[in-house]
């Protein structure tokens, strides 16, 4: 079969659900999981992948088929990067397996996961695994939020490196800080359900626009424009924002600017100059297309053209049946946003403060004076000095490496 089959295919499928692209969603680790089950909340294929079973247990809305537990069934990564490592690596066979089973007809694959996590922080190894096996992949990576500690933001900044120099075709970045602003009022119980469904829900409405049926096209967005610009490289962001007032130039720049920059979702603070191409659909009510001039959309074009420096844009212009107008955007070929350098930030200064307190607490120990119980001691204090360890005990030799180190290292590459 031929790809041009096999895309001709997987459009019809996924013209059959609703949506422009056939997206297949594997999870790992427990921020991954629970994005991947929010997608097959939406009848997107899914898999979970986790070093933990209890993890796996809290997806209910998943499979037992859909879940898979990698490495040593027994345990966790605990936040280790090289234990995650190791799990993926441990399980490739079957992981391997299972991937190309469940997405055979899947025309790209979004591989998501927490950064800051010992498994979710090796997105890059299972991105090249699978990438080995011609699969279209997206990374989506969740940066740390301000809150969560130096270990989290150091993993982060490791992955943030391999992703760099992975075989993903291109890098979105969900940013939990902006999440824990935009979802301050949300439960314990209910917080993580209300960001991965607004994650989810963005990525659904863009992936659906080409096959709404309330929408009836003036300018189509189609399928290949959407995909070639999700598969265009570099970090990826998309959005939307409401269309208050006049359909005219100023009012859709500010849109696009604030999608650019003030993004609810994903990691943003990017210059509209740093847009190599960028794909823009406005969906606006008849009434409001009724009264807006020809040269409106063609204005519109040539502003985002100049703020951007000629950028690649690709455009749609659709009617709606409804009241409401919206403007939806997704840019790509960016640079790692301003946000990975405020994490560098709080990571160096972080770690070293660890490593002064870490210092401090062993100085403070002190051992107590037993001479008043008349008794000997029952082992030498000097026995087992520079003896090996015993055979049965692991020693995880990046828990024997400083973080302030670890950050150090990051900044210099």
């Amino acid at each position: 079969m031929t790809d041009e089959t096999k895309r001709t295919i997987d459009a019809a499928y996924a013209l059959s659900l609703g949506r422009t692209l056939h997206v297949g969603v594997i999870g790992l680790g427990q921020c991954g999981g629970n994005i991947a089950e929010a997608f097959a909340r939406r009848e997107y294929p899914a898999l979970a992948l986790n070093t933990s079973q209890a993890d796996l247990r809290s997806l209910s809305h998943l499979s037992d088929g859909q879940k898979m537990v990698i490495g040593d069934e027994r345990f966790g990564s605990g936040g280790s990067l090289a234990l995650g490592g190791e799990a993926i690596r441990h399980s490739g066979e079957k992981i391997e397996e299972a991937v190309l089973r469940a997405f055979e007809d899947v025309e790209l694959v979004l591989v998501a996961g927490g950064l800051g996590g010992g498994t979710g922080g090796n997105l890059a190894e299972l991105v090249n695994m699978l990438a080995a096996h011609e699969l279209p992949i997206v990374a989506v990576g969740a940066l740390p939020g301000d809150g969560e500690g130096h270990r989290a933001k150091t993993n982060a900044l490791w992955a943030l490196n391999e992703l760099v120099e992975s075989d993903a075709e291109a890098i979105l970045l969900v940013d939990n800080e902006k999440l824990f602003e935009a979802h301050a009022g949300a439960t314990v119980t209910s917080f993580m359900r209300e960001c991965n469904e607004a994650l989810v829900t963005a990525f659904d409405q863009l992936n659906r626009i080409s096959n709404d049926e309330r929408l009836r096209s003036i300018r189509t967005f189609d399928p290949n424009d959407l995909r070639q610009i999700l598969r265009f490289g570099g970090v990826t962001i998309f959005g939307s924002r409401p269309i208050e007032g006049a359909l005219n130039r100023d009012t859709l720049g500010s849109a696009f600017a604030e999608i650019l920059n003030q993004n609810e979702l994903l990691a943003s603070g990017f210059e509209a100059t740093d847009v190599v191409t960028v794909g823009s659909v406005i969906a606006a009510s008849e009434r409001l297309l009724a009264g807006t001039p020809a040269s409106a959309f063609e204005d519109y074009i040539r502003e985002i053209k100049r703020v951007t420096q000629g950028a690649m844009h690709r455009t749609g212009l659709y009617a709606t049946d409804g009241k409401d107008s919206r403007l939806y955007v997704i840019a790509a070929g960016l640079p790692l946003p301003s946000r990975t350098r405020a994490l560098l930030g709080e990571a160096t200064e972080e770690s070293k403060t660890f490593g002064t307190k870490k210092q401090a607490a062993r100085g403070k120990l002190k051992k107590l004076d037993l001479s008043a119980l008349g008794m000997p001691a029952p082992v030498p204090s000097d026995a087992g000095k520079g003896a090996p360890p015993p055979a049965h005990v692991e020693l995880d030799v990046a828990d024997e490496v400083d973080d302030a180190d670890v950050v150090e290292a990051v900044a210099a590459d």
